[in-house]
């Protein structure tokens, strides 16, 4: 007869006993040292991010000054695309037109003005200086309402002035046209060309230039005027 073994007795899980026997803390220098370091981390994150802040900025600011000036130039260039053939007498009273152009300037009669609206002006483009061999490209309005513009000599009002272009290098006009209105007529049996000039006298040739060049710095716009003076005589010389 197999006798029973004996049951064995539940153990008693006891916890280990706890020490801190081993374990080692950081000392206060090993803490110092790491604060600095992190201390030197966030500094130069910071200084990084001042220095990207700070370059977007001067370039968002430059990108707005860009999009202003294009947006004045726009409206310049717009402004002299709508120049008149207005009549004028000098001061012999021989007729011709209000448009006189130089190479630091023109001064001419729009129906596009900047500032009037949709009424006409007369309108000065011109370059200024702007110190250290710089010029500025200026703008100048004279409205027309209520004034009776019939002579070339006539003081008119300029009551309004924006500053279009800063700082260029360089800013010069030309036209291309007739040196006069009989060079004209001739061309037409000669099958002569047009010339460019650094000058031209609307009052004096009898016409306004068939295109217009400024050149801004590295760049140049070139605008063609509606063929309206040669007719716009015709008729005046009709009229009287």
């Amino acid at each position: 007869m197999r006798l029973r073994e004996p049951i064995p007795s539940p153990r008693v899980l006891r916890a280990a006993p706890t020490s801190h026997a081993g374990v080692r803390a950081f000392t206060l220098i090993e803490m110092l040292v790491a604060v600095a370091i992190l201390g030197s981390v966030i500094a130069i994150g910071s200084y990084g991010y001042a220095l990207y802040a700070r370059h977007w900025t001067a370039r968002r600011d430059h990108f707005e000054v860009a999009a202003s000036e294009y947006r004045r130039l726009d409206l310049v260039l717009r402004a002299v695309r709508a120049t008149l053939p207005w009549m004028v007498r000098d001061a012999s009273g021989r007729p011709g037109f209000y448009f006189l152009g130089r190479d630091e300037g023109m001064t001419l009669v729009t129906a596009s003005p900047v500032f009037a609206g949709e009424g006409t002006a007369v309108i000065r483009l011109f370059r200024e200086p702007a110190g250290e061999g710089r010029w500025n490209l200026v703008y100048e309005e004279a409205p027309l309402a209520g004034v009776a513009l019939r002579q070339a000599g006539q003081l008119l009002p300029f009551s309004h002035r924006m500053v279009v272009l800063t700082g260029l290098p360089r800013i010069e006009f030309s036209y291309y046209g007739w040196a006069s209105i009989d060079a004209h007529d001739r061309a037409v049996e000669s099958g002569a060309q047009a010339q460019w000039y650094d000058a031209y006298d609307g009052l004096a040739t009898q016409l306004h230039p068939d295109r217009i060049a400024l050149r801004f710095g590295a760049q140049e716009a070139l605008l063609f005027m509606p063929a309206r003076a040669y007719t716009a005589l015709q008729r005046y010389a009709e009229q009287v």
